[in-house]
This record gives C-alpha cells, structure tokens and sequence, in this order.
C-alpha cells in the first residue's frame, strides 16, 4: 500500500484551454495540497504544511512542461519532511557557524527594541531562528528561507541545499 498518494488534477492540460471558471491546478498529497500560483506559468505549486508542529509555506517547483518534475519536486518534498528535525538542526548549526565570531558568539544589528546590537551564543541563535518556507525543486536542490526573529532587521536566513543532504550555503537576504 503506498504510503502517500497523490492526484494531479489538471496538471499540464496539453494545450486545451481553460474556461475562467474551470478548478485551479492542484496536487493532493498526504502531505498537503499544493495549488498553482501562476497558471499561465504551471511551474510553481503553493500550499502549507506541517513541519516540526509550525505551519510552513512549500513550493513545490516543476519546469511546466512535464508531470515528472512534478512527481521528482514532490519526492523531494517528502524526502525532507521524512527527516525535517535532522534538516532542521544541521541548517540552524550551519547557519549559527557562519554568522559566529571567532569567539563563538553572534552580533545581532537589528530591531528596534533593546536587544538591537546585542551579541548572543550560538545556542540562542538557533533557538530563536525558525523555518519559513521551503522551494524543492526536480533536480534536488532546495531553498529554504528562516525567520531570524528581528535580529538582523527584516531580513531572512536564505539557505541553499540539495536533498542528498548537503547544506550549499546560507546568507541574509530580503
């Protein structure tokens, strides 16, 4: 019995036009549901799932021209959601190692409150950074963006990775 299940309903309709009032593209998975954003594009599927007891926003991406992307992005998906606390605790060291001074600690230069400026452990900084959204793609390379919880301003952790399990990069961005 196949543990997930999934229904393309609509996907990669060959060319048939779609009536204004037709149903959106979707992908059912156990997982989620996961809608196009950009019909016209058919490259990018948006839904919320759970992940580590928070909701998170995934993009499941495809190159709109064949279901297997589709299938291979989602694969990806639940791959990662598999062992999404390993994931989880290896992007948040990763992430705390880079920003670190050689003394360990991390020198926050955001926010408009008291702790603007302040330094912190390690430990606190993966204790306050959290997962925001995740983009997998077919060819297994996944970009995730964490919130940094004010400490850098209103800027994300932006974090590059491939499902194999090797964490590429990670720097501010937004």
């Amino acid at each position: 019995m196949p543990i997930f299940s999934h229904n393309f309903s609509g996907l990669f309709l060959s060319g048939n036009k779609r009536s204004a009032k037709s149903e959106p593209f979707v992908i059912d998975d156990l997982l989620g549901r996961f809608t196009l954003t950009d019909p016209k594009k058919k490259t990018s599927y948006c839904g919320d799932i759970e992940l580590l007891g928070r909701s998170v926003t995934v993009f499941v991406e495809t190159d709109g021209k064949e279901e297997k992307t589709a299938f291979a992005s989602l694969n990806n998906l639940r791959a990662f959601a598999a062992n999404a606390s390993d994931w989880d605790a290896r992007i948040k060291k990763f992430a705390a190692d880079h920003f670190a001074n050689k003394d360990g600690t991390i020198e926050t230069w955001g926010g408009c409150d008291d702790r603007e400026g302040e330094t912190i452990s390690k430990d606190e900084f993966m204790r306050r950074i959290s997962m925001n959204f995740i983009q997998f793609y077919s060819d297994g390379s996944i970009f995730l963006d964490y919130s940094l919880d004010n400490m850098f301003t209103d800027h994300g952790l932006g974090v590059n990775a491939d499902i194999s399990g090797k964490i590429e990069s990670c720097f501010l961005w937004g």
